[in-house]
């Protein structure tokens, strides 16, 4: 980011919105019927633990159903709540909703309405309101610019002829403790971050520290690229494949992972490379297989750049827009099989074959997984920071900036 950002976070550990914004439409929602009389209609977020709507109105006739329906944004999903109404053709209801049994994350916007059923059958429908769902236990600062978001985002367009419109946002919490708070009940303790590019939303938190900056531009680029891979291959049949997105994500993340050279090396010595078609679905839930899993598709995305060049990773990425298995889509790219795309990905890195290893188990170890939802470049964060990435078609930007002040914390590190 510009050098007024390392400034301002001199001031005080803050938690940033960003949200680059090409184009601001307004919410459509269904007109309100001429004969409902709305005198208020609010929405209050309590995060973690509610959601509570209000609405004053008068209808024509007796109102016998009074419901709230909601849904993330970009979610096809909505939910329905009955609200407690006693009858009348007055309305004025308070319906709050349990978000920890109806849990939704952090920085997603909330569309909503209500749906009133009156004594002869007929419906009437508030306009669409929108609420941002953010997490109320803190205040944030709110940022419309980053360099190298904007970086990431140009390089592939540019590189794979990607078009994405749809803007994303990026949640980052202070602190790992903060992060963990805004999970789900009952989640795993070693999630560090995920990622719903169907909401386009990333959520992570990490301390600050001495490499926080630097941590900021690897996981934005990485991040960046991950929700534009979404946007730019969205069907409704299939995703691409975690060892295409992972490694995509991996290699154009502008700091690499000083770890995956040696990781990769060691499996070829010692022939234990995961196959390409074992990298289709999740990787692993072991942790020393999770980051061999990463470290092999960032090389499997190396060989097909540097092989066959980024016209026939662009063929990839778009055969992918027709919802296509993941062998017909690269079949369709390069000419040839998914274990052909193994075989001369395995020749490239010299491997002589896979080897068999005797394996002992310890029954009283427990070793905890990562899991998909656990993206490894996003847990490692930089400072407090909540930062909305949109994808871009055009250079030509307008950006604001925002800023506000943590004040739930009191807390005294600088980064």
């Amino acid at each position: 980011m510009k050098a007024s950002r390392r400034t301002l976070f001199r001031l005080a550990p803050l938690f940033v919105l960003l949200t680059v914004i090409f184009s601001l439409v307004a919410p459509l929602g269904a007109a309100a019927a001429a004969s409902l009389q709305v005198g208020q209609d609010t929405a209050t977020v309590d995060f973690p633990t509610k959601l509570t709507f209000h609405l004053v109105a008068d209808a024509p006739q007796p109102v016998v159903s009074v419901e709230t329906w909601y849904h993330a944004a970009y979610s096809p999903v909505t939910s329905v709540s009955r609200a407690e109404f006693s009858g009348g053709t007055h309305v004025d209801v308070t319906n709050a909703v349990d978000m920890q049994l109806n849990y939704l994350p952090p920085g997603v916007d909330i569309d909503y309405r209500w749906r009133l059923t009156l004594q002869d059958g007929s419906v009437l429908e508030t306009p669409n309101q929108t609420v941002l769902y953010m997490d109320t236990r803190y205040k944030w600062k709110t940022i419309t610019q980053d360099p190298v978001t904007i970086q990431a985002i140009n390089n592939l367009k540019q590189q794979f002829s990607i078009t994405a419109n749809d803007p994303v946002r990026v949640v980052l919490y202070g602190s790992t403790s903060d992060f963990a708070s805004a999970l789900p009940p009952n989640s795993a303790e070693w999630i560090g971050g995920f990622a719903q590019p169907d909401l386009h939303l990333v959520v992570t938190g990490v301390q600050p520290g001495s490499g926080a900056t630097t941590e900021i531009h690897r996981v934005l680029s990485h991040e960046s690229v991950h929700l534009i891979v979404h946007q730019a291959t969205d069907n409704p049949f299939n995703t691409p494949p975690p060892w295409l997105d992972e490694g995509l994500a991996t290699y154009y993340q502008t700091v690499q992972d000083p770890r995956f050279p040696s990781i990769l090396q060691n499996a070829v010595r010692t022939g234990q490379l995961i196959p390409v078609r074992a990298l289709d679905s999740s990787f692993p839930d072991d942790p020393n297989q999770a980051l061999l899993s990463y470290a092999e598709s960032e090389s499997i995305v190396q060989f097909i750049l540097t092989k066959m060049g980024n016209d026939r990773m662009s063929a990839l990425l778009h055969a992918y827009q027709g919802g296509v298995s993941n062998d017909q889509a690269v079949q369709t790219a390069f000419g040839f099989s998914l274990d052909e795309l193994d075989k001369e990905w395995k020749a490239w890195l010299g491997y002589g074959g896979d080897q068999q290893v005797t394996a002992t188990v310890d029954p009283g170890h427990n070793t905890s997984g990562l899991g998909q939802a656990f993206d490894d470049f996003v847990a490692t964060f930089g400072p407090n920071i909540v930062i909305g990435i949109a994808a871009l078609v055009t250079l030509a930007l307008g950006l604001t900036i925002t800023l506000r002040t943590l004040t739930a914390h009191d807390e005294n590190e600088t980064l």
